[in-house]
């Protein structure tokens, strides 16, 4: 089955979203559309190549990765790529307008801009067939899923494993995290030292790290969560890098316990099992029709 990916974000998706994928639903063929390599292997056409360079292949997110998924479709649709079986697009929900703090009806007003673009786009070409679709968010950020599997990936990762708990510990006393697994380690001088220069207002949730950053009475409100990944790693001497550490970090996630703590990734998960297996089951009941 072929899947069109249309993903924000760049390196973290490329590297990490799509190998994940591909492990978990080995059936399908996820094809990228974006973001996309700095390097393409194939030479395109003028036409082509005018598109290519009016546009930015990675680092698009909300209304420029909607601009992007139009331009791609509409290209693809003119020249004439085979058609695929489904069209997934993924992208960071980040945090709502400051004028409204309702997640759950921004992730459904993302989800119909979403949606609304690409019926609009298929309407231009009559003769194509409406193509399924699935709309998925990694709310706020793809760490999302790296702090629920912490235990599954950082602690077990060789640069960080020498300072997991620490880490962990830091974010628990300076960030007020609340664990899901939390363990009764004694403060030694170096977190301590540490925790004085956090603000103890901050908190990511090891149960439901999809709601960071949400609570305007917190430090962390609407701050990045990769941002403060990145932060409490520098403190023990750690260079924690999106593009690599992210990526790697994905591909190893335990996509049940990720569903356990992340409604979010949750709805995006089951759309897409439901979706591959209702193909299968579609295309065995042909087969047998066929053969009898």
């Amino acid at each position: 089955m072929l899947v069109w990916v249309f993903a924000g974000g760049g390196q973290s998706e490329i590297e990490g979203l799509l190998p994940y994928l591909q492990r978990e639903f080995p059936n399908c063929d996820f094809k990228r559309v974006t973001p996309v390599n700095n390097k393409d292997g194939r030479k395109p056409n003028k036409q082509q190549e005018k598109f290519k360079k009016e546009r930015s292949p990675q680092g698009l997110s909300g209304k420029s990765l909607l601009k992007e998924i139009e331009n791609r479709l509409n290209d693809k649709f003119r020249f004439n790529d085979p058609i695929c079986d489904l069209i997934l697009i993924f992208d960071d929900l980040d945090y709502p307008p400051k004028d409204s703090d309702n997640s759950e009806n921004y992730s459904q007003q993302r989800h119909q801009e979403f949606v609304a673009l690409l019926q609009q786009v298929q309407k231009k070409y009559p003769k194509i067939p409406v193509i399924n679709y699935i709309v998925g968010f990694a709310k706020p950020e793809l760490e999302s899923w790296i702090i629920a599997n912490w235990f599954q990936t950082v602690d077990k990762d060789p640069d960080f494993r020498k300072k997991s708990k620490q880490i962990h510990r830091l974010l628990s006393k300076g960030y007020n995290v609340l664990s899901d697994s939390p363990e009764d380690f004694g403060l030694d001088r170096e977190l301590e030292s540490n925790c004085k220069k956090l603000s103890n207002q901050y908190q990511i949730s090891f149960d439901y790290p999809e709601d960071f950053g949400l609570n305007p009475e917190l430090a962390s409100y609407r701050k990045k969560l990769s941002d403060l990944i990145i932060e409490v790693a520098s403190m023990y001497g750690i260079r924690y890098s999106k593009q690599m550490h992210t990526a790697r970090f994905i591909r190893q996630l335990d996509s049940a316990i990720t569903q356990q703590k992340c409604p979010e990734f949750r709805k995006f998960f089951v759309g897409l099992t439901d979706f591959t297996q209702q193909t299968k089951c579609e295309a065995q009941t042909k087969d047998h029709s066929s053969n009898g």
